[in-house]
């Protein structure tokens, strides 16, 4: 719970248009440094936000399509077993993927630039449609976690020295 109410102190901060340094020396006595840290890395600022909403509703709509489609491909096995258990692994890493993109966090983007990439070594997704939709995956994510995320790391490094 902990941990939710800093999240929530965090964006209402971002929101009334506080730095994230500013934020950091703020709350610096009342939370743990390390938690501190954590959600000031993961939370974007509310104007990068909106500007890269449009690419957030595309990365999420064509992870949504893949999510969707893996998941099929899992139940329609019929009976329950190890490989309809195996099958389910992606889907679910995927639904993970796509609640963190909706909000926003940094740590989707990363693992949907990571598992995009090493997806492609599986041949099932060499093929038609995911031969076209992962390389857009890898490319949005990996734009907006550049432009909202890396860009503004120097910022908190600046703060911590």
């Amino acid at each position: 719970m902990a941990k939710d109410n800093t999240e929530i102190k965090i964006e209402k901060l971002l929101e009334k248009g506080l730095s994230k340094k500013e934020i950091k020396r703020r709350l610096k006595g009342s939370v743990e440094d390390s938690e501190l840290d954590f959600f000031l890395k993961n939370t974007p600022y509310p104007q990068e936000k909106q500007r890269y909403l449009f690419l957030n509703i595309s990365l999420f709509a064509i992870l949504l399509v893949v999510t969707l489609k893996k998941l099929y491909f899992a139940l329609s096995f019929g009976q329950f077993g190890l490989v309809m258990l195996m099958a389910l692994v992606v889907p679910t890493v995927n639904l993970y993927l796509l609640r963190e993109i909706m909000r926003f966090r940094r740590l989707g983007y990363q693992f949907c630039l990571i598992l995009s990439t090493l997806s492609l070594i599986n041949a099932e997704n060499r093929a038609f449609p995911e031969i076209v939709l992962v390389p857009l995956m890898i490319l949005l994510s990996g734009f907006m976690y550049w432009q909202m995320f890396l860009k503004h790391d120097r910022e908190l490094k600046e703060t911590a020295a």
